[in-house]
């Protein structure tokens, strides 16, 4: 961002989760230069967000950073937009706004925001086998009457279920010491692409998307189905487009 941002708020509820991921925000903004100019957190029974959006509309924020769960994100997202919020960039780890149900729901109030995503249909995350699960998965979720598009935690899960299957075969055995040693020293073709594991049991290539809501319009399922109304920031390699900035709680 230029000019480099130079202030932060952080917000999120008073839960394990968000507080752990609140705890880390506050580090990175210090490695950032961030000054921290509001840190609140919320009960998580809260259910009227004005007050709170109001609170960091006050501080004038350049970055507003969000760590909240399902309903209090559909709950900011209504309060930035009754009150107007303006920041530069505002999002965070806002769980939920990845679902089909929530995106449906909240459709141009999604627009500006940046939060994450763990698969989207894109040429560079298409990898062999995908289609044909998802081809699967969405008659089974039609018929079930869950998530219709299924590219939150579906593909993860069917690819974690991969590397242990994989891991099972390869090192022959149920031996959980034998499968660990096993999963650290050997790479997983999955439906989201090939995974490996560091020494400390993280993924040695970023594979979580970063992405920006954009061009939003009504609340049709069908403009979720690609990845025309998100732009992936990062990681790097897969980026399809350039921040839009400022942010602006207000519906043009």
């Amino acid at each position: 961002m230029n000019p480099r941002p130079r202030t932060l708020a952080i917000v999120g509820t008073d839960a394990e989760s968000s507080r752990n991921a609140i705890e880390g925000a506050v580090a990175n903004a210090k490695e950032a230069g961030l000054q921290v100019v509001y840190n609140r957190s919320y009960p998580p029974t809260t259910n009227e967000f004005s007050p709170i959006v109001r609170a960091i509309q006050a501080s004038h924020a350049d970055v507003v950073y969000v760590a909240s769960y399902p309903p209090d994100s559909v709950g900011l997202v209504n309060a930035f937009h009754e009150v107007g919020l303006k920041a530069r960039l505002v999002g965070g780890n806002m769980v939920g706004l990845q679902t089909t149900s929530i995106k449906t729901q909240l459709g141009p109030k999604l627009k500006g925001l940046v939060v994450y995503e763990f698969w989207l249909p894109t040429p560079a995350t298409n990898h062999p086998g995908m289609q044909a699960f998802l081809a699967r998965y969405q008659a089974q979720a039609a018929h079930e009457g869950v998530d219709a598009l299924g590219y939150y935690l579906p593909p993860f899960a069917y690819a974690y279920l991969q590397v242990v299957g994989d891991a099972i075969q390869g090192a022959g055995t149920l031996d959980q010491d034998k499968l660990t040693s096993y999963i650290h020293t050997h790479a997983f073709h999955t439906i989201v692409g090939d995974i490996r594991f560091g020494e400390d049991g993280d993924w040695t290539k970023d594979q979580v998307l970063t992405v920006q809501y954009h061009d939003v319009k009504g609340n049709d399922l069908e403009q979720f189905r690609g990845a025309a109304t998100e732009t992936i920031l990062e990681p790097l390699s897969l980026r399809s487009g350039v921040l839009v900035q400022p942010y602006s709680g207000i519906e043009h």
